[in-house]
């Protein structure tokens, strides 16, 4: 199936609602009683609620639950499937992180995300009633974090030196670093580690 083809069955398997990446983000969104971050209006990129989806489907399935990533969207070219989760480096951070816990984090990122996507893939197999769905879909994992993450080789290899001290800025640099090296792991489909705020111009330009 085309990527087009697939958003639209798990859309009406969602019962036809979608939502934006602002609104599923703890951080930012309105239902947390927080502003969005980048705009007003927030983003323009219809997702569907992935752990909205894994929800029902296990619940059907009457299966333990399983993992899932946080939302499901599709390129406005229309040419890839987007599996896209938020994890907030900003919260972490602001709560007087260290390199020891930012470092603990990204273990778990590293154990964590392969498995999201995995499962999330295995829930659309089912929706969809083909396991062989994918064999003509391009599939990008984007991992979404609420962090600049301007990319200065020179600057993650001196945060990585100097985290310890504390600084947030190297402790950024530091995150983004190790951000980087989890979605650098996943070999099975494209990856991609993104700036919330900067998701509807990326996605423009796939």
């Amino acid at each position: 199936m085309t990527p087009s083809e697939i958003y639209s069955k798990v859309l009406k398997y969602a019962g036809y609602v979608s939502t934006i990446i602002c609104d599923l983000h703890s951080a930012c969104s309105p239902h947390k009683k927080k502003q969005y971050l980048c705009t007003l209006a927030g983003s323009k990129t219809p997702v569907i609620d992935f752990d909205e989806v894994k929800t029902n489907a296990d619940r059907t399935r009457g299966l333990e639950s399983r993992k899932s990533v946080d939302a499901l969207a599709v390129t406005p070219s229309g040419n890839f499937l987007c599996f896209i989760e938020l994890k907030s480096w900003e919260l972490l951070i602001s709560n007087k992180a260290s390199e020891y816990r930012i470092r603990k984090q990204a273990t778990k990122y590293s154990s964590d995300l392969p498995l999201k996507l995995s499962d999330s893939m295995c829930i659309c197999k089912e929706i969809t009633h083909d396991g062989d769905v994918f064999d003509d879909c391009k599939i990008i994992y984007i991992l979404l974090t609420d962090i600049s993450v301007e990319d200065d080789g020179i600057m993650a290899f001196n945060s990585d030196l100097t985290a310890l001290a504390g600084i947030s800025s190297d402790l950024r640099e530091l995150c983004n670093t190790l951000s980087r090296g989890v979605m650098d792991c996943i070999d099975i489909v494209e990856t991609r580690y993104w700036e919330c705020r900067n998701l509807d111009r990326n996605l423009s330009m796939l």
